[in-house]
């Protein structure tokens, strides 16, 4: 049988039979790569989302790591406050508490029977945190020799997650205290009136005593109007000791809990149970001095700058300041400080000493307001 156009009904069946098959062919072939793409995408994700979960779970444990060698820091800081030997950790060394059954401070490893300064859960993830000997003194070894130790905090989490932190803290000294004066300056220091009163006498023993000024030299102090002046020696008193003042107040800066930007008055920093750390940068005001008015304050003072004081003005614990010292007022405006003053260097002249100021080295306030102070971070590491 043929087809009006000569072409034979059994090849257009065959033809036809034979473009389904391809069809046939195309779509299962089709199904078969989009299964294979959404199997492929659908594990993507599925991997994507684990290990989007384990790194969520290593920086939760990181993060809590972390927290807890700030708590150990801040116990630590306390326990070693209340020590005998605030200077160094060795007390906290020879804590027999934190020695396993072995009674030796082996430092924290796998295995280790030590037991940890402090311990806790926090979002799921555990975390202990032990306290060793810092790499120069070795961490087996009890006693402290740099005023340096090491803080372990390991935390555990979900997903087999886990971080180990280390970190070396040191405790804030000033090697030179209880220093060369009650007044230290590495600029002349002008006393000016009978109202200036100036004493090296120790508050809480005089017999360590102090000269009442100390100047380096070239520096003098000069004296108008019969300040009155007492200590061991009762007279001012200069010298070669070179203290770096600038270290001492940039060391402060990351533990200030006040910092002030502009000149301040009718304020309160700290208390008698609790000293402070007040920072300020006067270099980046106009005249690079800060002034305080009516202040009262517990602590250290640490000032990048000059400083001025005008008005009634009570500081127990240290002034530390880069620049020099002013006090203006009159007579009603008093003045007191009872800790120690050290002063360094300015182009704008020096330090000047005016109306109702006392100056009383105390070196128990000064004790006090070094021991308040936070632990400071010497290095960092994180454990892999």
């Amino acid at each position: 049988m043929r087809c009006p156009s000569g072409i034979k009904v059994p090849t257009i069946i065959s033809t036809a039979r034979s473009d389904k098959g391809f069809l046939l062919v195309a779509t299962l072939a089709l199904l078969s790569v989009l299964t294979l793409l959404g199997t492929t995408a659908a594990l993507l994700t599925r991997t994507d989302t684990k290990i989007s979960g384990n790194f969520r779970s290593t920086q939760a444990a990181l993060q809590v790591a972390m927290g807890g060698v700030e708590r150990a820091k801040e116990l630590l800081r306390q326990e070693n406050t209340s020590s005998s030997d605030p200077a160094s950790f060795s007390d906290e060394l020879a804590n027999g508490t934190r020695h396993g059954a072995n009674t030796t401070l082996d430092g924290y490893t796998p295995s280790t029977d030590d037991q940890p300064i402090v311990s806790g859960t926090l979002n799921l993830v555990s975390y202990s945190a032990y306290l060793t000997n810092d790499s120069v003194d070795g961490t087996s070894n009890t006693a402290d020799s740099n005023g340096r130790v090491m803080i372990t905090s390991v935390a555990t989490g979900p997903n087999n997650s886990k971080a180990i932190v280390q970190t070396v803290v040191g405790v804030f000294t000033m090697p030179l205290t209880p220093g060369p004066g009650a007044l230290y300056s590495k600029d002349s220091v002008y006393l000016s009136g009978s109202s200036i009163i100036i004493s090296g006498t120790n508050a809480c023993d005089p017999s360590a005593s102090l000269p009442p000024v100390y100047t380096l030299d070239p520096a003098t102090t000069v004296l108008n109007g019969s300040p009155q002046l007492s200590g061991n020696p009762s007279t001012p008193q200069h010298g070669n000791v070179d203290i770096d003042i600038a270290s001492y107040v940039e060391a402060r800066k990351d533990f200030a809990t006040t910092i002030l930007t502009a000149d301040t008055g009718n304020a309160t920093f700290g208390s008698s149970s609790n000293y402070v750390t007040v920072y300020s940068d006067a270099t980046q005001q106009g005249d690079g001095e800060l002034r305080l008015n009516n202040v009262t304050g517990h602590g250290i003072l640490a000032i990048k700058g000059d400083l001025q004081l005008s008005g009634n003005i009570n500081w127990n614990g240290l002034i530390l300041v880069t620049g020099v010292i002013r006090s203006s007022g009159g007579g009603s405006n008093s003045k007191n400080i009872m800790g120690q003053i050290y002063s360094g260097m300015s182009l704008l002249g020096d330090s000047t000493v005016t109306g109702s100021v006392t100056v009383g080295y105390d070196g128990c306030k000064v004790t006090q307001a070094i021991e308040g102070q936070p632990l400071r971070v010497r290095s960092w590491k994180q454990i892999y």
